[in-house]
């Protein structure tokens, strides 16, 4: 979706608008199920490309919004990883807002909790929708949204979205 939404709004650049999309969809991955892995699940996916844009407004969007999810402050932090489409890619992590970073089942007693995958958009990325990138930046993140659901009411296992169970 990010390439066509690029392509789509591709006219918003020289209007000076930028592109600022959020995509909701389904994703299938081959993946092992637990509880915090599910094959199946949604996922909300955000893409802002305009000029000048840095890590750093990557991580202002990222916990503008997560605090606002949460009703409180947290703590971030990134840490390199790999995502085809982005470079530099990190993992994106918050301080556990159940225990305040003290340790609990929900962060496997580490404090953070990593959410999501985040990084600037690959500049072949860019290129491939039309974007000029030696003018245009801009950055890419994708959540799962059961795992927020899960997080912000205490649902113990993501399973259970797809277990059929009327009690839940």
């Amino acid at each position: 979706m990010q390439n066509r939404l690029m392509k789509r709004f591709k006219p918003d650049l020289s209007a000076g608008l930028g592109i600022r999309v959020v995509i909701p969809g389904r994703v299938f991955r081959n993946e092992d199920l637990d509880a915090r892995h599910e094959h199946t699940f949604h996922q909300l996916e955000g893409v802002l490309v305009d000029e000048n844009i840095n890590a750093g407004h990557l991580i202002a969007t990222l916990k503008t919004f997560l605090e606002a999810y949460y009703h409180q402050a947290l703590e971030v932090k990134t840490q390199p990883f790999y995502f085809p489409f982005t470079e530099p890619s990190f993992e994106f992590a918050i301080s556990c807002p159940f225990c305040a970073k003290a340790g609990c089942g929900v962060c496997s007693y580490t404090g953070w909790i990593e959410l999501l995958g985040c990084g600037m958009i690959h500049p072949s990325v860019l290129h491939e929708a039309g974007i000029d990138a030696n003018k245009y930046t801009g950055f890419a993140w994708g959540m799962g949204i059961e795992r927020f659901v899960m997080m912000k009411y205490g649902i113990e296992d993501v399973r259970h979205f797809h277990s059929a169970n009327l009690k839940f």
